[in-house]
C-alpha cells in the first residue's frame, strides 16, 4: 500500500485508526510521557491524501484529545492558563504542518504532471498516455462501454528533418499536436508516443463515430501540411475495443499493428479493426474519405493484417 497515493476513504480510515492508537497510548501514559509529536503521523497522512480541510480536522481532534487527557485529576496542579497556552502552541504547530503539507502536495502534483507531458508538443508523453489509457480500460471494464484508440504516424517525417532541418521537424510535430487538440473532443486524450508517432484515446466511442472523428483529424492534418508544404502524409490505425484488452500495453500494441498495416499497404490511409482473439486474423478496412452525410464510412476491404 502506497501511503502517498491513498484514496480519500482509505486515507481517512487509516488516519483514524492510527489516531486512535496514538490517543490510546497517550491516555495510558498520562503525563508521564508526551506523545504530542506522534499525532503528526495521522495528521500528515490525512493532510497529504485528503487536503488541508481534513488535516485541520485531525489537528483539532489531536489537540482536543490532549486537552481532555490533561484535565484528569493528577494534572490539576497545572495552572489552566499555562495549560491552554501550551495546547494553543501545539495546535499552531499542527496547523503549520498541515499548511506546508498542502503546499508540498501541490508542488508534487505539478511536478508529477510535468513528468507526464511532452515538452515539445505539450501533450501527454508515453508514460502519461499509458496512465490515461489504463484508466479508460478500467472504466470500460466497469461499465462495459466501447472505446477506441488511434495510432498516428507521420509518413516521410525524416525527409523534413533532412531537407529543412530539425527545427522545422519540431514545428511539424508541434503542428500535429495542436491540430489534434483543436480538432478532437475535450474528452479525448492526445499523446506523443515517441518520435513522429502520436496516439489518441476516444472514450465511450463506437467504430462509426471514431472513424468520423479520425477522418476529420486526417483532413485537417492534410490541410495544414499542404499549406506549409511539408510533403508528409499520415497513416492511422484505429483500434475498436468492444472487449477489454486487459492492459494498456496490449491495447497500444494492437493499435500500433494497425497503424503499420496502413503504412505498409499504402501511406496516408486509415485502417481500423476490432480487438479480439490475437490468434485470429480479422478483416481490415482502409478508410479513405468519410462524408458527413453518410451514416457509415466509405471504405474498401483488404486482406487481413
Amino acid at each position: 500500500m502506497n501511503l502517498f497515493r491513498l484514496k480519500r476513504r482509505d486515507a481517512i480510515l487509516s488516519g483514524a485508526a492510527l489516531f486512535l492508537v496514538v490517543a490510546a497510548l497517550d491516555w495510558a501514559t498520562s503525563n508521564a510521557l508526551s506523545l504530542a509529536a506522534f499525532y503528526l503521523f495521522p495528521i500528515l497522512l490525512v493532510a497529504w491524501n485528503c487536503g488541508r480541510g481534513w488535516g485541520l480536522v485531525f489537528a483539532v481532534a489531536a489537540v482536543g484529545t490532549q486537552v481532555m487527557q490533561a484535565t484528569v485529576p493528577e494534572t490539576s496542579y497545572i495552572k489552566p492558563l499555562r495549560l491552554y497556552i501550551a495546547h494553543a502552541n501545539v495546535l499552531l504547530e499542527y496547523v503549520l504542518v498541515v499548511v506546508f503539507t498542502g503546499m508540498l502536495r501541490k508542488l508534487y502534483n505539478q511536478e508529477r504532471l510535468n513528468a507526464r507531458i511532452d515538452a515539445l508538443t505539450e501533450v501527454r508523453n508515453r508514460k502519461g498516455f499509458q496512465e490515461a489509457l489504463a484508466n479508460d480500460i478500467a472504466r470500460h471494464e466497469r461499465k462495459g462501454i466501447t472505446f477506441c484508440l488511434a495510432y498516428i504516424d507521420c509518413d516521410n517525417f525524416k525527409q523534413v528533418n533532412d531537407n529543412h532541418g530539425h527545427a522545422e521537424g519540431d514545428r511539424l510535430l508541434k503542428a500535429i499536436a495542436d491540430v489534434a487538440v483543436e480538432t478532437l473532443r475535450r474528452s479525448d486524450t492526445v499523446g506523443r508516443i515517441g518520435g513522429d508517432e502520436f496516439a489518441v484515446i476516444l472514450p465511450e466511442t463506437g467504430r462509426t463515430e471514431a472513424l468520423f472523428v479520425v477522418d476529420k483529424l486526417q483532413q485537417k492534418l492534410r490541410a495544414v501540411t499542404h499549406v506549409r508544404q511539408w510533403g508528409v502524409s499520415f497513416s492511422i490505425g484505429v483500434a475498436v475495443f468492444d472487449k477489454t484488452p486487459g492492459a494498456a500495453t496490449a491495447a497500444m500494441e494492437f493499435a500500433d499493428r494497425l497503424m503499420y498495416t496502413a503504412k505498409e499497404s499504402s501511406k496516408g490511409f486509415t485502417v481500423w479493426n476490432s480487438f479480439g482473439d490475437p490468434a485470429r486474423m480479422p478483416t481490415i478496412w482502409k478508410v479513405q474519405t468519410i462524408s458527413a452525410s453518410d451514416n457509415a464510412p466509405n471504405s474498401e476491404p483488404s486482406p487481413g493484417a
